[in-house]
């Protein structure tokens, strides 16, 4: 009798090495706490009304869990996002102008998404595989399922597609435009450290003067510290009372009587 392998949601997890798939985190997630998508998707748009912008990393929870990895997946799908890929990356907001949802925010982080993969990869561009994998890594779900176009499709529309060697390459004037955007980006901070510095030059603080570190002066007479001779180790004082003085008369036996 083969042993068991556990509840679907492990044994999902056993044939997938790279993690476990969308299906199973939906499932795990019903089981668990008895939520839905359009439920999670409404809990979600509840938190971004009344905001222009709220931060991924806070909105999607931990995304160590499989709730939290199935919540920010449900973001990327249904919610627009900057700076999506950043650490930074904020979720627009229902009282932000450019707010969408659904299919067109789900088309317009794609394309933010590819685009940061393909100015990277430069003029060699990247395997129409290689953005499918990146793009459900971050998504959880099929390209056409969640923007509702093919992948061909839609960077045929908006990069360039070589059907021979099926590599996409970002157009030559988006890569100058983008790298244009990031030397402004590179000037502007070099000028904003550069008035940094000058402030704090200029603005230094003034550095109290400090007296210089000497010894403090001896006000009272300390025979203690009256110096020794180095033969004996013993003060001139010491010196005279063992030795009888030094004014010429010594205490030795000489020759007597001779005159």
């Amino acid at each position: 009798k083969p042993p068991r392998l556990g509840p679907p949601h492990s044994r999902a997890c056993a044939r997938s090495p790279g993690g476990p798939p969308a299906a199973a985190l939906r499932a795990a997630m019903n089981r668990g706490g008895g939520k839905n998508k359009k439920v999670e998707i409404a809990m979600i748009r509840r938190e971004l009304t009344g905001e222009r912008h709220v931060s991924l990393t806070r909105l999607a929870g931990d995304t160590g869990t499989d709730e939290g990895e199935w919540r920010s997946q449900l973001i990327w799908q249904n919610f627009r996002i900057v700076d999506c890929t950043q650490a930074t990356a904020l979720v627009l907001g229902l009282d932000h102008p450019n707010f969408c949802e659904g299919k067109e925010a789900a088309a317009k982080n794609s394309a933010e998404l590819f685009e940061g993969q393909l100015y990277d990869a430069g003029v060699a561009g990247l395997p129409l595989d290689r953005l499918s994998s990146v793009h459900s890594h971050y998504f959880g779900s099929g390209f056409e399922r969640v923007v509702g176009k093919r992948l061909r499709a839609f960077v045929t529309d908006r990069y360039e597609y070589d059907d021979k060697t099926s590599r996409v390459r970002a157009p030559t004037k988006m890569l100058n435009a983008m790298r244009k955007l990031e030397a402004r980006d590179l000037v502007e901070e070099q000028k904003e450290w550069h008035e940094q510095t000058k402030d704090r030059m200029l603005n230094k603080p003034k550095e109290v003067v400090k007296p210089p570190n000497f010894a403090p002066s001896q006000t009272v007479f300390d025979p203690d510290q009256r110096p020794r001779y180095a033969s004996t180790k013993m003060q001139p004082d010491e010196l005279e009372e063992r030795g009888g003085g030094f004014d010429g008369k010594g205490g030795g036996k000489g020759a007597t009587g001779l005159f």
